[in-house]
């Protein structure tokens, strides 16, 4: 697994979860209305991500879980805006694996 954002000039489906999991996440809970720790509280960085991926071992216990219905959804239109591509497969994979490693807090946003 690389740790590196881009991979011959092109993002890699672990980034563009990250993105979901830090900024698209805090700006959608914002839009909603909610008002919650993490939206100032640091998320974990890139290659923290990475890591905690690869490592394949639970971080927070307490947080680990199924993906949540409302991220299930999101794919779903991620999918129809974008494709069912190999990228937006593997994006979504690491999307359920930060989940089932407790590396999301239970606003959907990366934890430390």
């Amino acid at each position: 697994m690389t740790t590196s954002a881009v991979v011959n000039g092109q993002f890699v489906p672990e980034f563009a979860a990250y993105t979901k999991l830090t900024l698209v996440n805090r700006f959608q809970n914002e839009m909603k209305g909610f008002s919650s720790l993490s939206q100032s509280k640091n998320s974990m960085t890139f290659e923290q991500f990475m890591n905690a991926l690869e490592n394949n071992k639970p971080v927070h216990q307490s947080l680990a879980r199924h993906t949540s219905p409302e991220e299930v959804a999101d794919n779903i239109t991620y999918q129809q805006q974008n494709g069912a591509s190999i990228f937006a497969r593997e994006r979504f994979e690491a999307i359920q694996k930060a989940y089932h490693l407790g590396l999301v807090d239970l606003d959907g946003v990366l934890s430390i």
